[in-house]
């Protein structure tokens, strides 16, 4: 049986709804469960490129996934054409004879205005299946020649025709298949979805997404008693090392102890793995001049003063990796040699992504005392670098337990990705699900559909939106869509009102509101399991996963 919205079918109040409950029983019960009928569909439009309003209304339109849309018109009783005068009659009824609109012309009519329609929702496509409408007349045997030049049989649909629905719905298919209203290769399914959406959905006044992640971060903001308490502790110990899955505060309790010990009057480096996170530190610690901040890398440039010499990274993969692994360290402790450096305290955020060789070089940043003050912040579970070192101290780490970064929903979906993040509680609001959207027709109207529902319906702010993918931006399949994508263009730089895509290794440490997921699947499955956990976790109030990114082995 189809599905038929709505599901209960026109009360047979006098001969006026006798063939409109025909038709709906022939559909419903001859027609395969993958079709959609919808009856006494209305709409309305602003127009397509300054043009009248295309309002329109539909007896019935049935969509098939496999094949496209048709729009049906009903037509009471028998009827008559008069080619000379160029009107129709409908013959007969308690009322006798009386003229009526041409039923054929006013379905083209409503045909053209619905895929005005459709064509203007979110989820279409520059593909169209096909489609075509007819006329339903129960009850009548149409001549075999049809009944005007414009109303030929074919389009017909009479009490014969009725018998075999299933049959004629498809003769309608390939009537308008030889007409070649079909353009593109899109899947009809797509189509399908959008009459879904204008006609099936249920319209109900919502919470503009924007709105609910404002009252969503509004928990989530501040230090906890637990947090407090952790940093009171730390202030009775030299060193010590701190785990916590994703979202469990590592980076905000770095940069707040950071600040208590420059204001206890150290000098503090505080320092990481990732660039965009090292230059995070850095702008949001601008006003503390006890402390300096920079991603690893940059500190060993600054330090050994590389621009002054004129040093160039490699261009080639193996001597660009070998530079940044090894030399550019080892450049760092030569200078060291000839200008010593020395730091009070030093706190490192991301720990499990150093390399071994790194940890030497931090200890001569602090003028290799053994008891220099040292706190370190890790996650295993993001460690991205096979060849990273084990996080000095691990064994007497103290562990963070509880989730502020990612509503529940997010943390109850990253959970089944990774075991650890279930050992830590979750204090944030429940916040919206995790949404998974098909990559189909293409990438383009796939994040068309996502940018329109978060940017357009759902009122967030293009800035509070990151696409994260497994490239680098610059190589990523995102970047090189068509732009703009629907209204909104991409970018790889923070430009007011874009939206940022970022590789999610390079936003690794980095979080925002909203975090779209994609091009995991051409990584091995564990490094993609990572990945996704990784990107996943930077999303604090949504997350929405593209098909290309979906998680193989999710844990449940």
């Amino acid at each position: 049986m189809a599905r038929m919205i709505p599901v209960h079918g026109p009360q047979p109040v006098g001969s006026q709804s006798r063939a409109w409950l025909a038709l709906f029983d022939a559909l419903r019960t001859g027609l395969p469960e993958r079709c959609l009928v919808v009856h006494g569909a209305g709409w309305v439009t602003t127009g397509r490129g300054g043009g009248p309003p295309a309002d329109g209304k539909a007896d019935f339109i049935v969509a098939d996934p496999e094949r496209g849309l048709l729009l049906i018109d009903v037509c009471e009783g028998g009827v008559q054409y008069d080619p000379s005068g160029r009107r129709w009659v409908r013959l007969g009824g308690v009322t006798g004879s009386a003229p009526i609109t041409d039923p054929f012309s006013n379905a083209q009519a409503n045909h053209d205005a619905l895929m005005i329609r459709l064509g203007s929702h979110p989820t279409a496509t520059p593909s169209l299946p096909v489609h075509g409408w007819a006329v339903a007349m129960p009850g009548i045997v149409a001549p075999p020649r049809g009944l005007a030049a414009h109303a030929p049989a074919e389009l017909i649909l009479d009490r014969d025709a009725l018998s075999q629905p299933a049959k004629a719905i498809a003769a309608l298919f390939d009537t308008w298949t030889r007409r070649g209203s079909a353009a593109g290769n899109a899947s009809p399914r797509w189509w399908w979805r959008a009459v879904e959406d204008l006609f099936v959905a249920p319209r109900e006044a919502r919470v503009l997404l924007r709105h609910r992640i404002a009252d969503d971060r509004s928990e989530m903001v501040a230090l906890t008693d637990d947090q407090v308490r952790l940093l009171e502790m730390l202030g009775r110990i030299r060193r010590q090392t701190i785990y916590g899955p994703a979202g469990t505060g590592k980076t905000v309790l770095a940069i707040t102890k950071a600040r208590m010990l420059a204001r206890e009057g150290m000098k503090v480096l505080l320092t990481c793995y990732n660039k965009a996170l090292g230059h995070h530190l850095r702008d949001t610690l601008a006003d503390e001049p006890g402390i300096r901040a920079a991603h690893f890398h940059e500190l060993c440039w600054q330090v050994a003063r590389l621009d002054e010499r004129e040093v160039e990274t490699p261009s080639q993969s193996a001597a660009r990796a070998r530079f940044f692994d090894v030399d550019l360290p080892q450049l760092l402790v030569e200078r060291l040699a000839d200008e010593p450096l020395s730091f009070d305290a030093l706190v490192v955020d991301e720990g499990q992504d150093f390399l071994p060789g790194w940890w030497p070089v931090l200890d001569r940043l602090c003028g290799d005392q053994s008891d220099a003050i040292r706190y370190t912040f890790y996650d295993d579970g993001q460690r991205l670098r096979a060849d990273a070192a084990e996080v000095p101290g691990r064994e007497g780490a103290l562990v963070l337990r509880t989730n502020w970064r990612n509503t529940r929903s997010i943390h109850r979906h990253l959970a089944e990705i990774e075991p650890r993040a279930a050992e830590a509680d979750c204090a944030a609001p429940d916040g919206v699900p995790v949404a998974f959207e098909p990559l189909k027709p293409s990438r383009r109207h796939a994040l068309r559909r996502v940018l329109t529902n978060l940017i357009d319906a759902g009122g967030v702010a293009p800035a509070d939106i990151v696409i994260l993918t497994g490239r680098s931006a610059a190589r990523s399949q995102t970047m090189q869509v068509e732009q703009p994508v629907g209204r909104h263009i991409l970018t790889a730089e923070d430009e007011p009102g874009r939206v940022r895509v970022r590789g999610v290794q390079a936003f690794k440490g980095m979080e925002a509101p909203v975090v779209v997921l994609t091009e995991l699947n051409h990584y091995t499955a564990e490094k993609a399991q990572r990945l996704y956990y990784v990107g996943a976790s930077r999303a604090m109030n949504h997350l929405v996963v593209l098909d290309d990114a979906r998680p193989l082995n999710p844990r449940r």
